[in-house]
């Protein structure tokens, strides 16, 4: 073999020997030359091996101080937050510094062993968090205004029946020093976790005196037992079947120190009144936007109130025979009442099976009602009979309409007082007049004395007993005069066919 042979040979040698070593001290200088952090290596859940310390300081705060969102939550509700509403926050910085110090130490064989590790198992480095304790117990306060659960005072529940008292509810709200303490111990685990479980410490109920609110309960139950409503049009007096689970619905109970009292809630009135109206019939239901404050009040002072149903708008079929005048009479309404509510009904083309509005009867009682006084007058019979808490009191003769103009049936009220009233179509002065409704709008029919013409003539003296007047009531003079004094606005007139 030749020396040029051997000498070639002797390189190929050297190269051959020398190939790993290059191999590897290759991307050793690389990363050590250039600064860049070793393969695999991973700051939480950042991978930044192969990025420079800029970059990888940036990929860190962005996912865990931009991006990232906390789920706090009390077990019942949850929260996403961003970390430095609760104080934490990752150090970008020495974070990475930290990753980078991985394989960039002065020891070159120690540096040699942490990139050939790398390269086959990554290396995860704890990110650097740091928790601002006062920003996190601002943040925990602000959280306790929702999450706090104040307990509840005793109330009242029904069984069987029977009310009885119910001890009262533990309250809970966030236990700041328990919390505080958990974030305090492991800042990173938490920002990792993205978790925050808020620890909880129960509010026990207050210690109540109960004693007074159990007079008041024993008070409002038998006061409701003894509710009563009553109809003007059927002059009928209706026991409220109020039951203890209504009344339990209507309590609420409040605190004065540790005395519990009694309170009743409106609302929880008128709901329970709208439910039994429903069950009035004949059209009849319960107000109970203006009888539920009336109900509490008298729950509550014991003051007797006067309650009234009222009463809906109907409607009537046309049957053979009818005319708007008859249904008129037989439904207790002047004609152009339901004229009023029929706008371009034609009376004189009324169609059998024809459905037309009735208005509610109470239209006919637009004032405040006298319920221990009554007026009620037979047509028929022609007496007008005068009651009062229940007992008749008086009975008088009386003259109502002819038969061209007829005094018209239904149940109405005393509406005006005029001493001598005056009648411009017919000339007539009417003494101790009592206006009880509008034969058509502007014409007020009434019950008076005996009239007088303008000339002084005194009329249908000597007809009383039998129909006489153009649709009013008349009475004797001294009748008259007693009822003008002894009915006030309000009182119900009941004319009978």
């Amino acid at each position: 073999m030749t020396v040029r042979k051997l000498a070639i040979l002797s390189l190929i040698l050297s190269v051959f020997c020398l190939l790993p070593l290059i191999c590897v001290l290759t991307p050793y200088t690389y990363f050590q030359v250039l600064d860049i952090i070793l393969p695999n290596v991973q700051v939480g859940s950042v991978a930044v091996g192969g990025t420079s310390l800029k970059e990888a300081t940036e990929r860190i705060d962005q996912f865990y101080n931009q991006r990232r969102r906390i789920q706090v939550s009390d077990g019942l509700r949850v929260w996403h937050l961003a970390p430095v509403e609760l104080g934490l926050l990752v150090d970008a910085p020495r974070s990475s510094q930290r990753a980078f110090e991985y394989g960039h130490e002065p020891n070159v064989l120690k540096n040699l062993s942490a990139l050939f590790q790398s390269l086959g198992t990554p290396y995860r480095v704890s990110p650097l968090t740091i928790l601002d304790t006062n920003q996190a117990a601002l943040r925990l306060q602000q959280l306790n205004e929702e999450v706090r659960q104040q307990p509840k005072p005793p109330t009242v529940l029904v069984e069987q029946g029977q009310i009885r008292w119910v001890e009262g509810e533990m309250g809970y709200e966030i236990n700041m020093e328990e919390t505080l303490r958990q974030m305090i111990a492991d800042p990173a685990g938490i920002m990792e976790r993205g978790e925050l479980r808020l620890s909880l410490k129960p509010i026990p109920p207050p210690s109540v005196d109960t004693a007074q609110a159990q007079i008041q309960l024993e008070t409002f139950l038998q006061r409701a037992a003894n509710l009563t409503v009553y109809d003007p049009i059927k002059d009928e007096w209706l026991k409220l079947p109020v039951t203890p689970e209504m009344v339990s619905r209507w309590l609420q109970v409040e605190m004065v120190g540790q005395q519990a009292t009694l309170r009743l809630n409106e609302q929880e009135v008128k709901s329970d009144l709208n439910t039994l109206g429903q069950e009035l019939g004949g059209n009849r239901y319960l107000d109970g936007e203006k009888l539920a404050p009336l109900i509490v009040r008298q729950l509550e002072s014991g003051e007797a109130t006067f309650l009234r149903l009222n009463y809906r708008p109907t409607t009537y079929v046309v049957q053979a025979g009818d005319t708007l005048l008859k249904i008129a009479w037989k439904l207790g309404f002047p004609m152009w009442k339901i004229l009023e509510a029929n706008p371009g009904l034609d009376p004189d083309r009324l169609l059998v099976g024809q459905e037309i509005s009735i208005p509610s009867k109470d239209e006919m009682l637009p004032l405040e009602i006298v319920p221990n006084k009554r007026i009620v007058i037979s047509i028929s019979k022609q007496r007008l009979m005068v009651y009062e808490n229940g007992k008749q009191i008086k009975k008088f003769i009386i003259s109502t309409g002819v038969d061209r103009s007829p005094t018209q049936p239904g149940v109405f009220q005393v509406l005006t007082h005029k001493a001598n009233a005056y009648a411009s179509v017919w000339d007539l002065y009417m003494p101790n007049f009592l206006g009880i409704y509008e034969a058509w709008p502007g014409f007020m029919n009434g019950i008076h004395g005996l009239p007088t013409l303008s000339n002084g003539t005194r009329l249908w003296a000597n007809v009383l007993g039998r129909p006489a007047s153009y649709g009013c009531i008349i009475l004797d003079l001294p009748d008259s005069k007693f009822l003008y004094n002894w009915a006030e606005n309000g009182v119900v007139v009941e004319i009978l066919p």
